[in-house]
């Protein structure tokens, strides 16, 4: 894939000096990218796909502010010229549609590359072993955890691009996404139950990579003895109570809570911002929180760069309570009145950038520890942590909400709805299970509410993030356990 993109240089330069003749600055965007899938469910292989696709698009902007996308699906240069050609004439009407201008902010020519060295393995992905390779892993866990229903796959995705600037910009960065997901499922009580993991690698050998199968197989047996076990369990009475979250819903708190709320091309609804423009220095949460997103290297959503050119800036977005930053591209930066993070994401070379997260984490100074794998705590072991740290001398009675499955903001107003995979009930006494249940409520009361944190920092919490018709790769977390004291706007269930 990186292949296909290093010869456009040429092409880059002739786009731009067409761009220069006509009076317009241009951002061109090359893209090539390879994914293929295996899904192996009761010992076969269920299916097994390969695609491809290789397409560029181009932007252009005036000093007056208008600016216009075109793409097309190849790399081929006469029809890009032409395509560009296209564009000027259509930029010229561009006043007849009578949209307001939106200039771009000043920016610093950049010329680098970032190709991890694990690219080279996507040479030689074997699907048909890895789909053989599934099917050990799923006897393994029918031996391990008998009863359960499961469904593996493995994924292997090359994500190319390289992107040219009229200043001189020239870019190029690939982003390597591999891993493997289990579904597990059981029929019982109220009928279906399904649970689900997922672990990510850069690698495509990941499959074969003992390290990484211990992480995930230990995830993939805990949850198939969730899936089970839950047809049986009780509901969690609704109220407001002291909770501790584990490092996945935490991401959840900090991707949907805060880091929608703090792209700056939202602003002007934005509950961050007043006035259409972020509100430096505000109070939002306890002081010693903070709520950071940047790039991390060999992660699910690692993007060293934005879709303009412009390169990825660790981003504070609230700095031991108070917010401090947002995400902004080239066209939002000023307006919202945040610096420029270089947060411009696309999907694909069709689709116009928008600031989007990358790695988004809760941080909380002092945290206490947590020694092993996060893969050795169950709810007893978390337990413990509390009861050593004298958390149950202040709160007899603790739910953990264990695991992430989804959930939304509405970012005008502030409140989020998330869901759990399960609720246990701590106490001196022991431990509760109880089925999974809404946890709602304000961000800033949620945020405001931490109190302790146990363990590093875990950041591999992946998804996919939906944003204006858009799905890129999310990832983040915190540490491994967050302590949230009882707070009148957070709920756990309905009512």
């Amino acid at each position: 894939m990186i292949r296909e993109l290093e010869p456009l240089t040429g092409l880059g330069a002739e786009l731009i000096r067409r761009a220069d003749r006509a009076g317009v600055a241009l951002i061109w965007r090359a893209q090539a990218r390879f994914a293929c899938q295996t899904l192996v469910r009761n010992g076969k292989v269920e299916s097994a796909t390969a695609s491809s696709s290789t397409g560029h698009g181009i932007q252009l902007f005036t000093t007056e502010g208008r600016t216009i996308l075109g793409s097309r699906d190849d790399l081929l240069p006469e029809p890009a010229t032409a395509l560009l050609d296209h564009l000027f004439g259509a930029l010229g009407r561009a006043d007849r549609l009578g949209l307001e201008p939106a200039a771009i902010c000043p920016l610093t020519p950049l010329n680098a590359r970032a190709v991890p060295d694990v690219v080279t393995q996507f040479d030689a992905i074997d699907l048909p072993g890895a789909g053989r390779r599934l099917i050990e892993l799923e006897r393994e866990l029918r031996g391990t955890v008998p009863g359960a229903g499961i469904k593996l796959s493995y994924r292997t995705d090359l994500d190319c691009w390289r992107v040219f600037r009229s200043d001189g910009t020239d870019v190029l960065f690939a982003m390597p996404r591999c891993g493997l997901t289990m579904v597990a499922s059981s029929n019982g009580g109220e009928g279906r139950n399904t649970v689900g993991v997922s672990l990510h690698s850069p690698s495509p050998g990941c499959a074969w990579d003992e390290r990484y199968l211990a992480r995930f197989m230990a995830r993939a047996a805990a949850a198939a003895r969730l899936a089970l076990a839950l047809p049986d369990a009780p509901s969690h009475p609704a109220g407001s109570y002291p909770v501790v979250i584990d490092y996945a819903l935490a991401k959840g708190l900090a991707h949907e809570a805060f880091g929608h709320a703090a792209e700056a091309d939202g602003f002007r609804s934005s509950v961050l911002a007043k006035d259409g423009r972020f509100e430096h220095g505000r109070k939002v949460g306890a002081d010693q929180v903070s709520i950071i997103d940047e790039p991390v290297e060999h992660d699910h959503a690692w993007q060293p760069f934005s879709a303009n050119g412009v390169r990825r800036e660790r981003t504070v977005i609230v700095d031991h309570g108070r917010l401090a930053g947002g995400l902004s591209d080239p066209w939002s930066a000023g307006p919202g009145g945040v610096a420029l993070s270089g947060a411009g994401r696309a999907e694909s070379f069709r689709n116009g950038p928008v600031p989007r997260m990358t790695n988004i984490r809760i941080e909380v100074d002092g945290p206490l520890p947590a020694p092993g794998r996060f893969e050795d705590y169950g709810p007893e072991q978390v337990r413990d942590l509390l009861a050593n740290a004298g958390v149950f001398r202040r709160h007899p009675v603790v739910s953990f909400l264990s695991g992430y499955s989804g959930g939304q903001v509405n970012t005008s107003s502030g409140d989020f709805v998330f869901n759990c995979k399960a609720i246990y009930r701590l106490s001196d006494d022991g431990v509760e299970f109880f089925k999974p249940a809404i946890f709602s409520g304000s961000m800033f009361g949620a945020l405001d509410s931490i109190r302790e944190a146990f363990g590093p920092l875990e950041l591999d919490a992946l998804g996919y993030c939906g944003k204006w018709g858009q799905s890129v790769p999310s990832s983040g977390g915190s540490h491994r356990f967050l302590v949230l004291d009882d707070h009148p706007t957070v709920r756990l269930g309905g009512g």
